[in-house]
């Protein structure tokens, strides 16, 4: 999150003013309905990047359900306005199964000075909160796959999640999340390293035909602009687990990393032996990283499998959690509380396995907290963090626990790692950033925050209470009264009694100082 404010959005002869919601072409003044509008707003802040329809879900409906018919509905009207076509796709293009990108060049700027201080598309992602890594920093970009069946993707995207899944738990390097290497798979290794401000890129390909597979992998220096170690493994598709412990232990020696005491038995505890249970898993991580409901009802089927051939490892029970988990979060289920309590089940059950990686433990740190189980949920985060030091949501999610209950420096250190494991990050990060920075009386900070929140995401509501109450504190009413309004706007049957009953805070006399700061905004219980 940077200092600036984006004011003017420029591309081609387009100006979008981000204020006055208005979109120009030259001085002409377009008509577009708002939801087209933010649908614009937030592909050229992404310019240059796929952005997948759960994004736009996130970002214009502030993650509500819709179908693919409504996304549709919206990018035909925004191509429309901009005078692009489906066919030509010269603004806007779909990228087939990933979702769309923003093709001309966007840059930032202030109204009517024709200065145009940033672009979007080649700007560093790492902010004033971020730091710099104190540890040898290292991406791992998405797989190539070179079969000749496309459906063999799911084979490369496992091979690289592996791998990225066994350097998560080496405190000794600094692991930039999958999420955020998925963004930026469409830049060059190169200019993918500079915009995630590290130091270190693995590539990779992989070629399979029957039962043999290639995987060709190349690490790279890109300060020293070196590359440190190169490599082609020829194997069967059984031998797969043996090829990545070798190539991990190669990334480790290469970077010079050193693993603390128990984390080697961590990173080369592979359990899964069997191509039959190899396929299975892989193919639910493809699904599962595709991040819809229907998908995650793929996912967990084939999750549900290796649960019934492996009964004794905990990795089905952890990934069968996480897509109740996920189905919870975001809506993507019929019964809530179902999907709450089998997450809740089935991670519960993953944490008392030997082989337990740590993702459990982090669904159960967030379950406890909606239940009030203040300590057992800061249990279950810290071992989370233990296990997974790398892991973005593991400190994201634990720095939503202290938060809650109170413990706002660990909070801040907590969420400020997962914002730079992850520079592409949901929301909820800066919320609970800008919440922790609220708590401990540094406002300008905390508005920045929910302001950025705010403007990845027009539908996101948390930011906009956040942001009420922290213009009340700075004596600035006009802007508190906007906020209502907005939120207003985005659930008409807002109430404060509401709000407060989701907030599950372990100090109930700060929870409502809180609300008392809203009902001075004008909120009613």
């Amino acid at each position: 999150m940077g200092n600036a404010q984006v004011t003017v959005i420029y591309f081609e002869d387009f100006s979008m003013d981000i204020g006055a919601a208005e979109l120009r072409q030259d001085a002409t003044l377009l008509q577009l309905e708002p939801q087209v509008f933010d649908l614009i707003h937030f592909l050229a802040l992404n310019a240059g990047r796929v952005v997948s329809r759960d994004e736009i879900i996130d970002a214009v409906w502030g993650g509500r359900i819709v179908s693919d018919a409504s996304i549709s509905t919206r990018i035909n009207a925004a191509r429309k306005v901009l005078g692009d076509d489906g066919k030509s796709q010269r603004l806007i293009k779909t990228v087939q199964k990933r979702g769309f990108r923003f093709v001309p060049e966007a840059v930032i700027g202030e109204p009517d000075t024709g200065i145009r201080s940033a672009e979007i598309s080649s700007s560093k992602l790492v902010d004033r909160d971020a730091g710099v890594p104190d540890r040898p920093s290292i991406v791992i970009l998405p797989f190539e796959n070179l079969s000749d069946d496309p459906q063999q993707a799911y084979l490369a995207d496992g091979l690289r999640i592996d791998i990225q899944n066994a350097l998560v738990k080496v405190s000794g390097v600094f692991l930039i999340a999958a999420g955020s290497a998925n963004a930026v798979r469409d830049l060059a290794p190169q200019d993918a390293a500079e915009k995630l401000g590290i130091q270190y890129a693995l590539e990779g390909s992989v070629r399979r035909a029957g039962d043999q597979l290639r995987i060709s992998v190349q690490l790279t220096d890109y300060r020293l602009g070196q590359i440190l170690w190169s490599d082609q493994f020829d194997r069967d598709v059984e031998e797969t687990f043996q090829v990545l412990d070798q190539i991990t232990a190669k990334v480790l020696t290469a970077v010079n990393a050193k693993l603390v005491m128990g984390e080697q038995a961590k990173v080369w505890n592979r359990v899964l032996g069997d191509l039959k249970s190899l396929e299975t898993f892989y193919q639910g991580i493809n699904e599962f990283f595709k991040m819809n409901g229907e998908a995650l009802r793929l996912a967990r089927y084939r999750f549900e499998k290796i649960h019934e051939l492996h009964p004794e490892l905990s990795i089905g029970p952890t990934w069968i959690a996480l897509t109740h988990w996920y189905d919870f979060q975001r809506g993507w289920t019929d019964d809530a509380d179902q999907s709450r309590k089998l997450a809740q089940s089935w991670a519960e059950s993953a944490v008392t396995m030997e082989d337990a990686d740590g993702q459990a433990h982090t669904v159960l740190s967030h379950v406890y907290l909606l239940d009030r189980r203040f300590e057992d949920a800061l249990e279950m985060g810290q071992n989370a963090v233990k296990n997974r030091p790398n892991c973005a949501h593991a400190n994201g999610f634990y720095a939503n626990v202290l938060h809650y209950c109170g413990q706002q420096e660990q909070a801040l250190n907590h969420i400020k790692s997962a914002i730079r494991y992850a520079p592409f990050h949901p929301p909820l990060f800066k919320n609970i950033l800008a919440a922790a920075y609220r708590a401990v009386g540094q406002l300008d900070e905390a508005i920045l925050s929910a302001e950025g929140a705010a403007a990845s995401s027009v539908g996101d509501l948390i930011s906009r209470v956040l942001l009420a109450s922290l213009y009340m504190k700075q004596e600035n009413p006009g802007k508190a009264n906007d906020q209502m309004v907005a939120i207003n706007s985005i659930d008409p049957a807002f109430s404060l009694a509401a709000f407060a009953s989701r907030q599950p805070y372990k100090d109930e006399v700060f929870l409502n100082a809180w609300i008392s700061e809203l009902r001075s905004v004008g909120f009613s219980d």
